[in-house]
């Protein structure tokens, strides 16, 4: 059975920085991927603000426990799994990730850890693998199965070199057209069957 690999904010999730950044009232926390394309250059610049405002993990997991899905999103990985394996591949911390994982019911997630003090101070991070995405993938296709990606932003493209098909979902303008033989969805209708064609 082929595995389809899902980036998660943006792709089946809203973005979490993003609604620190609404709950902090501090908006230089709003930037993700789709601005600073290097996950490293973002999560130093985001550690950074943390550190200059007292933010706290619970600060971050507060607000990843109010995000509900996107709108079709469990529905439409539910429908995915029927079909074929899941994995999430995606530059989120365990730490703060697994409110949003319940409500995906617990698929399988590969992503990076914090490292927090006694005091609860996010003093930095452990990232698996500067290409972690794309290092996943050809670990799978090691192992002899076929590998469809999706995701919405700059970090997903790792992915999409080495998958055996890539695909957009819910990605900016900006981001689909500047690679325009990667096709790109806006509903998820249109994503399940084109992982389906390919199937």
């Amino acid at each position: 059975m082929d595995i389809v690999c899902f980036d998660m904010e943006g792709t089946l999730t809203p973005e979490i920085w993003e609604q620190v950044a609404l709950d902090s009232g501090i908006s230089e926390l709003n930037k993700t991927t789709r601005d600073i394309p290097s996950y490293s250059d973002l999560m130093d610049y985001r550690i950074e603000i943390m550190k200059q405002h007292n933010l706290k993990l619970a600060d971050i997991v507060k607000a990843t426990k109010k995000l509900d899905l996107l709108d079709g999103a469990l529905d439409f990985l539910n429908q995915v799994r029927q079909e074929f394996q899941v994995v999430i591949l995606s530059d989120t911390f365990h730490e703060i990730a697994y409110p949003l994982m319940e409500k995906l019911g617990y698929p399988l997630l590969l992503c990076h850890t914090l490292d927090v003090d006694s005091e609860d101070n996010i003093l930095g991070y452990k990232l698996r693998d500067l290409q972690a995405k794309k290092q996943a993938i050809l670990g799978f296709q090691s192992m002899g199965y076929r590998c469809l990606a999706a995701g919405d932003s700059f970090n997903d493209l790792q992915m999409f070199e080495v998958a055996d098909q890539g695909f957009f979902i819910n990605a900016p303008e900006t981001i689909s057209t500047s690679m325009p033989e990667i096709p790109s969805f806006n509903a998820y209708s249109n994503l399940l069957s084109a992982l389906r064609d390919f199937n």
